[in-house]
Formats: structure tokens, C-alpha cells, sequence
């Protein structure tokens, strides 16, 4: 093989590494993030600087078990270890709603599903599911680890009584247990809906808002990702990574895709 060739093959490699699809997630550390909720993470003290999580458990040491499992898990998700049928079955939300939005946006309705990429965040976010609801407990730990109430399991979780912090579909003052009480989003950025179909709004094309949104390939460049293929999909992912490690790079507090100094993750869709 030529040294041209092999200098070429090099290039290939080096380009494959740099795709968007490559580097579009945060710097992964699970358990240096506050998705860690056992013993071995986030409990006071643990990110200096930091509030104190609001929730984590005092009787297990496993990482991965509140979101996965290897055996028995939701067979058309990525082996996840919570129950997502009673969102599905509750199948509405109450999503963001503006007149500033374009028209191929508010043409969804308010009141609508969420799709299944953002319902895996939303099993425990949303509100109505307990943390430690899980399909398949640890091995370390017993069956009373295991709740299917709106509440948590007897004396596992320490829980802050402060803002609503994780329910991101509760209301403002948190109350209310279940879709009755939760299951809004009104408050939080649009998701489940085709980024390509509000781009190819007349708003964005013709319109005074032209140039306001960058196209799909921008915003991957910038570090955005989306779902569906050529539909585009924005969801809790296009932004979010549960894996990041934030206590070595707090620039991406919380959870996010790509650092938002200077408000660069915004930037990388919202052109303005």
C-alpha cells in the first residue's frame, strides 16, 4: 500500500471521528453526574459549588439500575428498566404554546403525545412515577426497593422538599401526583414535533422570520440532535445528555448536549 493511500485512509478516519454524530453528546461520566442516585454518588457534598441533589438513595450502590437493565427490560427501548406504558396509555401532555411560534408549529395541538424518545426521560421526570419504580431491582437489593406508587419506596430516597427541580412536568408549585397534577410541559421548550416541517414554514422561508432558525445540518454541526431521520424530531435528547459528566466539566450543567457558554446550544438552531 502506497504511503498516499495510507495517508488518505488516515484522513477517512480522522473525518469519521469529527462527524457531528461523533461528538454531538457531552463528555460521559455517569457516575460524576447527578444522574447517579446511588450511594456512591450525589449525595451532599458531592459537587462542591452545587445544591444538593434532590433526590438519591441510602441503600444501594448500583448506578445503572434506575434506568436499565440487561434482562427484562421495555423491549422496544434501549433495555429500559421503568414502566413508560402508563404514559403511553395517558398519551397527552400539554406542550409549549406561543403566538410567536409558526404556524407549522402552532398547528399541533397543545394537548398531544410525546413521542417515545423524550418518554424515556419523562418516566421519571414527568412527575407521576417514582425514581425507584424499576422492572428488575438490583441484585443487592430486595424486593421492597421496587414501588409502583407516586411516592418513594420506604425509607430508599432522601428527597428535596424545595423547588420542583426534577419534575419538569409538574406544575410551577409542584403539586399534584399523576398526569392529573403533572404531565405539564407548558412552561418547558417544545418537543416531539419535526424541526424540517417548522423550517419549511413560510415564516422562515418568505417571511420576516426568514434566516431566524439555522438548518438541520448547522445545528448538528453545532452540536443539536435530532430524531426520526429527515423529520428531524426535537426532544429531550436534541439538547440533553443523562450520561454527561459534569462534576470535571460543569459547563454542561445540566445534562447538556454540547456547553451553552455564552449561550452556544441555544445559538446552534436559533439563529439571532
Amino acid at each position: 500500500m502506497s504511503h498516499f493511500v495510507k495517508i488518505i485512509g488516515l484522513l477517512f478516519v480522522v473525518m469519521l471521528a469529527l462527524t457531528p454524530s461523533a461528538w454531538s453528546k457531552g463528555p460521559a461520566n455517569v457516575t460524576n453526574g447527578l444522574h447517579n442516585l446511588s450511594t456512591t454518588g450525589v449525595g451532599p457534598g458531592f459537587f462542591p459549588g452545587f445544591p444538593e441533589p434532590s433526590l438519591y438513595v441510602t441503600d444501594s450502590e448500583e448506578v445503572c439500575v434506575f434506568c436499565h437493565t440487561p434482562h427484562g427490560g421495555e423491549s422496544n427501548q434501549q433495555l429500559w428498566n421503568k414502566d413508560i406504558s402508563s404514559l403511553e396509555g395517558a398519551g397527552v401532555f400539554t406542550h409549549y404554546s406561543n403566538v410567536l411560534l409558526s404556524d407549522a408549529l402552532k398547528g399541533l395541538p397543545t394537548d398531544r403525545a410525546v413521542n417515545p424518545e423524550s418518554l424515556l426521560c419523562l418516566s421519571c421526570h414527568d412527575g407521576s412515577l417514582s425514581i425507584n419504580a424499576v422492572h428488575n431491582v438490583s441484585n443487592a437489593n430486595d424486593a421492597s426497593f421496587y414501588t409502583t406508587d407516586g411516592a418513594s419506596g420506604p425509607d430508599t430516597f432522601i428527597a428535596s422538599t424545595s423547588t420542583p427541580n426534577s419534575r419538569i412536568g409538574a406544575t410551577l408549585n409542584g403539586s399534584g401526583v399523576g398526569l392529573g397534577g403533572s404531565g405539564d410541559l407548558s412552561d418547558d421548550h417544545p418537543i416531539s414535533f419535526s424541526y424540517s416541517t417548522v423550517l419549511a414554514d413560510t415564516i422562515y422561508t418568505v417571511g420576516s422570520r426568514t434566516g431566524e432558525l439555522r438548518s438541520v445540518n448547522e445545528a448538528v454541526a453545532l452540536g443539536v440532535r435530532f430524531f426520526s431521520g429527515t423529520d428531524a424530531n426535537i426532544e429531550c435528547s436534541s439538547c440533553h445528555d443523562p450520561h454527561v459528566n459534569y462534576l470535571d466539566n460543569p459547563e454542561f450543567t445540566p445534562f447538556l448536549i454540547t456547553a451553552n457558554t455564552k449561550s452556544a446550544l441555544c445559538f446552534a438552531c436559533h439563529n439571532k
